[in-house]
């Protein structure tokens, strides 16, 4: 490989890892919700709140962000974001408010919602041909592990050091990511055109088609249940079973793993079977297993995690 090349390569790894530290700031939190509940005293819907504003918050600054992009370039939005980040981690790991930690928490989805997309903006920038697919490739590689690592990780930081300990981690990895992208990231990035193909646009068109909305609504539903399941099941571990943090995190396991697998599995299938097929099959299994996780979940933790697996295995597909 030629010196032309090394550039391009290590700002793919930089930008991949810096997409799977946004995944992490969102996955890692899933283990720990029975100790933010405890440590904040405050209701399960509080908790539940904390995580679907994460996830709000998210979804709209997607729309927001390329919209940006398309006129500042990357590195406009990269940095300030690592940097809301990174304050908004500390805010989190030192707050006794709960209100407060909410505030900071929501700041954190505005810092990480930037870095995907901003990922996948540079692979596109510097990668063509076969050269970009691969690269897309190791993007979403390391993003699909990510939410396999962070529930153990999550679990075991904060089954150590509370919930504050997983915050002083992410404090420490955003400052990391923020120093090599201030000395690495491209300052000549170039600026994207902006394309009625992108942001909200592309959700209205889907949305006035017939099939789009179907698969908008099912979209929709699907990530709902999968959210809804996220938080239910740290609570379901602690207090119905009563297991520490480390085998809350372990148990995220089979769901996660499965995610990755119907990933794979739906990149082989799809080039022998039509497109409709799965997508009709699919639900049918995804039904079927959030039946099955709804008779099994307090009765056995094999079967409600066999449940998980054909859940998230269909799920990614």
């Amino acid at each position: 490989m030629g010196h032309t090349n090394t550039k391009p390569i290590f700002i793919l790894y930089v930008v991949c890892i810096s997409a799977f530290f946004a995944s992490l700031n969102q996955n890692i939190y899933s283990p720990i919700i029975p100790l933010i509940k405890d440590s904040f005293d405050v209701s399960t819907t509080l908790v539940n709140l904390s995580v679907s504003l994460f996830i709000f918050i998210t979804a709209i600054m997607q729309i927001v962000y390329g919209t940006i992009l398309d006129f500042k370039g990357s590195r406009f939005i990269l940095l300030p974001s690592l940097m809301l980040t990174v304050l908004a981690s500390i805010g989190c790991a030192v707050t006794s408010n709960f209100t407060l930690f909410l505030v900071f928490r929501s700041l954190q989805a505005l810092g990480t919602a930037a870095i995907p997309l901003i990922a996948a903006a540079t692979i596109t920038d510097l990668f063509d041909g076969e050269e970009r697919g691969s690269a897309m490739g190791t993007y979403q590689t390391l993003l699909s592990i990510a939410p396999a690592v962070a529930p153990i990780l999550g679990g075991f930081i904060g089954d150590r050091y509370n919930y504050d300990g997983v915050f002083w981690s992410l404090v420490g990895i955003s400052i990391l990511l923020l120093i090599i992208n201030m000395l690495f990231f491209p300052k000549d990035q170039k600026k994207h055109k902006t394309s009625k193909r992108n942001g909200l646009h592309f959700y209205l068109v889907m949305a006035k088609d017939k099939m789009g909305s179907v698969l908008l609504s099912l979209s929709f539903l699907n990530f709902l249940i999968y959210f809804s399941i996220l938080v239910y099941l740290p609570v379901l571990l602690t207090d119905h079973y009563h297991l520490n943090l480390k085998l809350v995190g372990l148990l995220y396991l089979p769901m996660t793993l499965s995610l990755i697998a119907g990933s794979l599995l739906f990149k082989y299938i799809q080039k022998k079977i039509s497109l409709i097929n799965i997508f009709t099959f699919t639900n049918f299994l995804i039904a079927f297993s959030v039946i099955g996780f709804g008779l099994t979940h307090t009765v056995s933790l094999l079967l409600m995690s066999l449940s998980l697996f054909i859940y998230g295995w269909e799920l990614e597909s």
